[in-house]
């Protein structure tokens, strides 16, 4: 997943909205030819990333097409926010790709509208024995199957170490912390901590928020779509993190402004500035050079209302020529093991319990600990909730903006939370 969890822009979402429309349901009628070593047939797939994922993943398309002969793999990919974007724009033009990684709620966005493959109607390809039912829950829209989980991940409260040490403050228990406990010690942190140095770097996302409320027993959305988490808990939320900032706990607005278009290791953490910060489980290790604990959400001993997510999931289109040969390829990207050891936790941790069991000793330490972390997060037995609504893919971008506006203190928590549940719910299909 990307840092700071980039959402589709308001002209991509356009796009989707429209363009689904003109997508039809199923695949074609004609029967699917097979390939042959001497005439293969050739299937495309897509996902976003740097480099070293593109290398890693084209190795990994390698042994595939070692392996099956029959089937040659074209390989698309693009930096996440340009992604949405061609996806968008293939949609359209009925040219999507046949096996599409996706993530978040956009798996949503595109079912809704039949432009992904029920996999069911390729079962035979997919071995689903090895996926706990929570897992393949993850990918489950309206009863139906579009989607297997790549790799699990979940969101993290990110220590330094070396940050509570210098300034004489003791790490958390994870265990038994409270929001109460770490605001108290966040000031703490802020009253030892030298200028330029702060207890919190502030994170702000979609999923962060839901947390937040089902923390308190509040549902993300209502059977009928529309946001039901109350405005007062919103308003907390925003309030929280505004108060950090006024205390000095937390950066001014237009530094963390900066620091949310930074890399992270030009961030305050990545520097050594911070304490504190929430983050993806598989993120952590982005800090190069920092020995960061991954410890629970405060409050998840009183109530939790993290969960084990899909940090990516593969898709099939329903217009793919070819659904058997991208279910071929689909299984093989989550259970082969040959396929796990080149990938390792690079989309999230094998969701695939062979797999996992095979990968885990080739993983180093950083990635040891993220597996531990889940695991920690997968004794504790939480349900995910439902797949986000139709609509809801920019809601990550909705909510930084207008907590953008509360920290800059354009308009106040409970205004910024009725104008995120208004715009939300006028998205939502």
């Amino acid at each position: 997943m990307i840092r700071k969890g980039r959402a589709l822009t308001a002209i991509s979402a356009a796009v989707i909205s429209t363009s689904l429309l003109l997508t039809g349901c199923g695949t074609n009628a004609e029967p699917e030819r097979e390939g042959t070593a001497q005439d293969p047939v050739t299937i495309t797939m897509s996902w976003w990333g740097n480099d070293s994922r593109a290398k890693t993943t084209q190795e990994v398309i390698k042994k595939f097409e070692e392996a099956n002969p029959d089937i040659k793999v074209n390989a698309e990919y693009s930096e996440f926010g340009a992604y949405w974007d061609k996806l968008a724009t293939q949609v359209a033009a009925g040219t999507m790709p046949d096996v599409i990684t996706m993530a978040g709620s956009y798996p949503g966005e595109y079912a809704s509208r039949g432009a992904l493959l029920d996999l069911d109607q390729v079962s035979g390809q997919i071995d689903l024995n090895q996926f706990d039912d929570e897992i393949l829950n993850l990918g489950r829209i309206e009863g139906k199957q579009y989607s297997i989980t790549a790799g699990t991940n979940s969101l993290t409260m990110v220590l330094d170490p070396a940050v509570f040490e210098s300034a004489g403050v003791p790490l958390p228990d994870d265990n038994t912390w409270t929001w109460d406990d770490y605001n108290q010690i966040a000031k703490e942190l802020k009253e030892k901590l030298p200028s330029g140095s702060f207890a919190v770097q502030p994170f702000a996302n979609d999923v962060s928020l839901v947390s937040w409320a089902r923390q308190v027993g509040e549902t993300p959305f209502a059977d009928d779509g529309k946001v039901s988490m109350s405005r007062d808990r919103i308003a907390a939320w925003f309030k929280e993190q505004l108060d950090l900032q006024k205390a000095g706990a937390a950066p001014s607005a237009s530094q963390n402004v900066e620091n949310l278009a930074a890399t992270a290791e030009q961030t305050l953490l990545g520097q050594g500035k911070a304490a504190m910060s929430i983050t993806w489980s598989n993120q952590a290790r982005s800090y190069v050079g920092h020995n960061l604990v991954m410890a629970k959400l405060p409050s998840e001993s009183v109530k939790s209302g993290n969960w084990l997510r899909s940090s990516m999931e593969y898709t099939i289109s329903a217009k793919s020529k070819y659904p058997k040969a991208a279910a071929r390829l689909l299984n093989f990207l989550v259970n082969s093991p040959e396929a796990g050891k080149l990938i390792k936790s690079d989309r999230g941790m094998p969701a695939s319990k062979s797999v996992r069991s095979e990968v885990v000793d080739v993983l180093n330490d950083n990635q040891k600990a993220e597996a531990a972390y889940l695991d920690r997060l997968a004794d504790m037995k939480v349900t995910a909730p439902k797949p986000f609504p139709p609509g809801t893919a920019t809601m990550t971008a909705t909510v930084q903006r207008f907590l953008s506006e509360v920290l800059f203190e354009r308009k106040s928590p409970e205004d910024a939370a009725q104008a995120f549940i208004d715009e939300v719910n006028s998205a939502i299909r």
